[in-house]
């Protein structure tokens, strides 16, 4: 099942926790959000999907491709990209038009139109309890953003982001760390 966007109100609330793998209580995802694989999909309690979210999700024989734990709220216009795994712990804070993404396109042949030559997973992204992620941001494959950190507002994050830290740029880079709750 795919493009339930078209669908408003109690319809498509019935439509989302019928279909999710798992669902959790007071959770809501706002039309028109697309998504796509909904078996593949674990939302914990009291998470907010904004309107116009894409989460963007393939089937996994492994298990679960996207986790989204408690009390996480994910802004409007965000596209999730999740092949195989991408776990978003829980109280994380995602702005509005975030990419986050566990997979990129090939680009084996330089002969061939990237668009033919598919899609793989590259590695899995982890967002820790606590984090922000700033308006715009970007997530790229293999990423870890700590408990606590914060992704600045449209930087594009290429490594991991350690606990307690602030992360900004393109690419991301360090740019403060608290330590013992001082700035």
């Amino acid at each position: 099942m795919g493009y339930m966007s078209r669908m408003t109100g109690a319809l498509y609330t019935i439509w989302v926790k019928s279909s999710v793998s798992q669902w959790g209580r007071g959770s809501r995802i706002y039309p028109p959000a697309t998504i796509t694989s909904p078996k593949s999909i674990v939302i914990g309690s009291n998470v907010i999907v904004r309107e116009h979210a894409w989460l963007n999700v393939k089937p996994s024989d492994s298990g679960h491709s996207l986790v989204i734990g408690d009390g996480t709220y994910i802004g409007r216009f965000t596209q999730i990209n999740a092949w195989r795994d991408v776990v978003i712990e829980p109280s994380v804070l995602i702005g509005d038009r975030v990419l986050i993404t566990d997979a990129d396109h090939n680009y084996e042949d330089p002969s061939v139109p990237i668009i033919s030559q598919g899609d793989a997973f590259k590695g899995r992204v982890l967002l820790c309890c606590g984090c922000w992620i700033g308006i715009g941001a970007v997530i790229l494959p293999g990423v870890r953003v700590g408990k606590n950190a914060v992704v600045a507002a449209n930087a594009v994050v290429t490594e991991d982001v350690p606990d307690y830290s602030i992360a900004a740029g393109i690419p991301a880079r360090i740019i403060k760390t608290i330590e013992n709750g001082k700035r």
